[in-house]
């Protein structure tokens, strides 16, 4: 079953690996010089969501991550890419293993470095567009490749225009659906074979807007006065603010035992020196006072808002809400809206899929046809005849 993919791109020694390992716990290198990674870095981090296990009276186990508190920890996998420089789409710098790695990502988070701010606004602005421009020329130019051959051949098929270029485009995880909404946001000749480069290039624009969503993020926020961040605001409407070097910390602390967790309510054990427990407060007040954002949240607001993702449960018991060994809701699963239940009855596996007979509604028992579309929360069993 695929997770989600977040992406993490930007210019060298914007904090990309230091955000990664805060994110996933994983180790990497990490040093205030360009090009560190050399190769992307691929890991779990985890979006909190309100776990059903309360409603059936019984612990969940988890086949993935964990569940704390009542909040179950949806896994979705995150990529650190190398450092991105002007000519990247071209292969300069780490420009092929940068943009490949990006492939498959349901979205982009465009990390750079906040402290730019104080060359002026225009000089952030441009490091936030540099990215973005070459991660569109990139997919632009990847799209032109064979295309004379492949849009004669297309066109004289007589195939809806969706089903033509899913066939060149799906192996950057674009479906007709995803296609067909591009497609809808600007004018497009019929005939691919009249396509031009600039069709190329706002076609991939749109793909970057409306289906793999790039986030604006500066990062280095703890070096940044409120003036500053103010101006970064002001420069890129709709920018978060964060520290990666503080979300490390935090995750470091909570690993040591130092604090009880990472969210800003931990409390401080005694393990932690004067000096660290005033260092933490630091952290925790800037987190609460809204200067910067966490950035497990940003994680939870492009999965829920920009790509509109809900989470499912699947099950083999929809009484006890348990797989076939007992486990209770063993799986969370991140869909997009609109999902339908044959739907996940294909994600879990195709062969469930090809012999669905029906799904059940975990908490009404009420028996779903395979066009009924899940809702954030659902727990469902799906019958089918497979073995």
């Amino acid at each position: 079953m695929a997770r989600l993919k977040i992406g993490i791109a930007g210019r060298p020694n914007a904090g990309k690996s230091t955000l990664f390992s805060a994110l996933t716990g994983i180790k990497v290198d990490i040093a205030d010089y360009a090009f560190t990674t050399v190769q992307p870095n691929v890991g779990l981090s985890y979006i909190m969501e309100r776990c059903p296990e309360g409603e059936i009276g019984r612990k969940c186990s988890p086949r993935e991550g964990f569940c704390r508190n009542g909040m179950r920890a949806v896994p979705v996998e995150v990529v650190d890419v190398p450092g991105l420089i002007e000519g990247a789409s071209q292969g300069k710098g780490m420009g092929n293993e940068f943009l490949d790695a990006l492939r498959n990502s349901d979205a982009i988070i465009n990390l750079f470095d906040g402290t730019s701010v104080r060359g002026g606004k225009e000089r952030l602005a441009a490091q936030a567009e540099e990215v973005e421009r070459e991660i569109v020329t990139w997919f632009a130019d990847r799209m032109a490749r064979d295309w004379e051959r492949f849009s004669r051949r297309a066109d004289a098929s007589g195939e809806r225009i969706e089903r033509s270029l899913h066939t060149k485009l799906a192996s950057f995880g674009l479906s007709e659906a995803d296609i067909s909404t591009c497609l809808s946001k600007g004018v497009f000749p019929q005939r691919l074979s009249i396509w031009g480069a600039d069709d190329f290039h706002e076609f991939a624009g749109e793909v970057f807007r409306s289906v793999k969503p790039i986030v604006r993020v500066a990062n280095k926020g703890d070096l940044l006065s409120d003036g500053e961040i103010r101006e970064v605001r002001e420069a890129l409407p709709g920018c978060d603010v964060i520290s990666a070097d503080y979300e490390l910390t935090l995750t470091r602390a909570f690993n040591l035992g130092i604090i009880s967790s990472t969210d800003t309510s931990f409390d401080v054990s005694g393990r932690a020196n004067s000096r660290q427990a005033e260092a933490l407060e630091t952290i925790r007040s800037a987190f609460r006072s809204g200067r910067l954002k966490r950035a497990g949240e940003i994680l939870r607001a492009v999965a829920k808002e920009r790509l509109r993702r809900i989470v499912v449960y699947p099950v083999q018991d929809e009484t006890h809400w348990t797989d076939s060994q007992g486990n209770v809701l063993p799986d969370a699963l991140m869909v997009p809206e609109g999902t339908t239940a044959l739907d996940l009855a294909y994600m879990i596996h195709t062969e469930i899929g090809d012999g669905f007979i029906r799904a059940i509604d975990g908490r009404t028992k009420r028996a779903l046809g395979k066009e009924h579309e899940l809702r954030d929360g659902d727990v469902v069993k799906i019958v089918s005849r497979a073995k």
